[in-house]
């Protein structure tokens, strides 16, 4: 086969390949927002339901609502709305079918799982004299279907287009040999890599398809350079908006630890003890844990967004240990809870302090959390292979073996009662920091039973002698990281 022949196929092959993948990802794109935005639709309209309810509920007038549920069935594309008591009972019905009126709702199944047409959401109300009770509410999906249907053939349409166009172009590229073909290829591998680098091929003198080929490529290059660039502009605002929103609740939320404390101590009598101390604690460990979430989010940000540790210097993972022990002795000890500290000696390591200090605060948070009353959790510090390497066990509930894969991907949660972080953003930032200073993370078992957290860092070189050990970016030496 003939050279050009062969990479015609090659060319054509992967514009198949590259067609098929954008249009499986745009249509599970488009699926997944139709289902959220269907589920944020039902969630509106159901609290619009209960406000409706309450409002005619304490005023008795329960006639009145049954006319008003008619109206909303009608208009609405609602199925059943249904309100009943405490005990169960129904109050009021309606339905856009009456064999329906009797039918048992299923709250709590997502979107995808519905298989009888009807979408179940359910949420307590106040009706007044009668006290509390529910409100169900059945949305019919066949809308949504409707809607899912045309996205899979406007999806069809867009991956048949773009696969005809793609293998056109391939087909035409791979008609040249040569000195042509190598130029082609090597810039197509390079817009391949970075559409936004794209550098348009320099006109063609000679007969007229090479022309066009030339030009197809350039207005090819150009859109695509331009699609990148449009999306990445996209992207770093998305980012830098969501920067800003995160950010901005630091402030209020200090304002309301703050006011926490100053309630916690007028609440304080005489004898010392507090009134509704259990609400106050509550209070102020939900505000620390969001104080928390809200620092894991920004600093991921911030090593998503930077290329390079913006702080590296000899860092002495004992000392950070010591003083990780030493702040959470206080909530260990509430909890009763035995926190031990074990330094068998490991090298020092070029890094930020601050970032490897907060590693260990989130492990040893996620040990305490998890841990019973009477439990213990270690810390330990030593040097393995000539590598730095940092534990921390539990006698919590271990984690499931099923869970370890995906443990340390952002927002993971499996299993809020067994041992994986808040909200997958502690441990995802532990695996960034850890990844950037060139280390590993991982998890076990241990002994006798429980979690043990680890990582390794790679050893700083030795210092020659004579050598400054401040840090690259100036600052104080090594020495004098806490």
């Amino acid at each position: 086969m003939r050279l050009s022949y062969g990479l015609a196929l090659v060319f054509a092959l992967f514009g198949a390949v590259v067609a098929g993948g954008l249009d499986a990802w745009q249509a599970r794109t488009a699926r997944r927002e139709a289902y959220a935005q269907a589920e944020r639709l039902s969630a509106v309209t159901l609290e619009a339901v209960r406000a409706l309810v309450q409002t005619e509920a304490r005023q008795g007038r329960f006639g009145e609502l049954g006319r008003d549920f008619e109206a909303l069935v009608r208009q609405a594309g609602i199925a059943t709305i249904v309100v009943r008591d405490r005990r169960g009972r129904r109050l009021v019905g309606r339905s856009d079918d009456p064999g329906l009126i009797d039918r048992e709702p299923r709250p709590g199944r997502p979107l995808s799982a519905v298989d009888d047409g009807i979408y179940d959401a359910e949420i307590e109300a106040n009706l007044g004299p009668r006290g509390r009770g529910r409100v169900q509410v059945g949305f019919r999906t066949a809308p949504l279907e409707r809607r899912l249907a045309r996205i899979r053939v406007e999806a069809v349409r867009l991956g048949a287009t773009a696969f005809l166009a793609l293998a056109a172009a391939a087909w035409l590229i791979g008609l040249f040999a040569g000195e042509r073909i190598e130029r082609v290829v090597s810039r197509l591998e390079a817009m391949a890599a970075d559409p936004g680098r794209f550098r348009p091929l320099p006109a063609d003198a000679g007969g007229g398809e090479i022309a066009r080929l030339t030009a197809a490529f350039n207005r090819l290059g150009a859109e695509l350079k331009a699609e990148t660039a449009a999306r990445r502009r996209l992207e770093a605002e998305r980012e830098e908006l969501s920067a800003m929103l995160v950010h901005d609740l630091k402030t209020p939320l200090t304002v309301i630890r703050s006011g926490v404390s100053l309630l916690a101590d007028a609440a304080r009598r005489p004898d010392g003890a507090r009134e509704h101390a259990r609400t106050f604690e509550l209070l102020e460990s939900s505000t620390a844990r969001l104080q928390r979430m809200v620092e894991d989010v920004l600093q991921l940000a911030k090593l998503e967004s930077a290329a390079a540790l913006a702080r590296r210097e000899r860092a002495d993972l004992a000392a950070l240990a010591r003083a990780c022990v030493k702040d959470f002795a206080l909530v260990a000890a509430g909890r009763r809870q035995a926190l031990d500290l074990d330094v068998a000696g490991a090298p020092p390591v070029l890094g930020d302090p601050a970032l490897l200090r907060r590693v260990m605060d989130n492990l040893v948070h996620n040990a305490v959390e998890h841990t019973p009353a009477g439990g213990r959790i270690a810390l330990r510090v030593s040097s393995q292979d000539g590598a730095a390497l940092v534990e921390v066990s539990d006698s919590g509930p271990g984690v499931p073996e099923e869970a370890r894969a995906e443990l340390f991907r952002k927002f993971f949660q499996r299993d809020l009662k067994r041992h994986v972080g808040n909200v997958g953003l502690g441990l995802a930032l532990c695996e960034k920091v850890v990844r950037r200073h060139g280390g590993t993370i991982g998890v076990g078992d241990a002994e006798p039973r429980g979690a043990r957290f680890f990582f390794t860092l790679p050893a700083a070189p030795a210092l020659e002698p004579g050598a400054e050990t401040a840090p690259e970016g100036g600052g104080p030496p090594a020495s004098a990281v806490p």
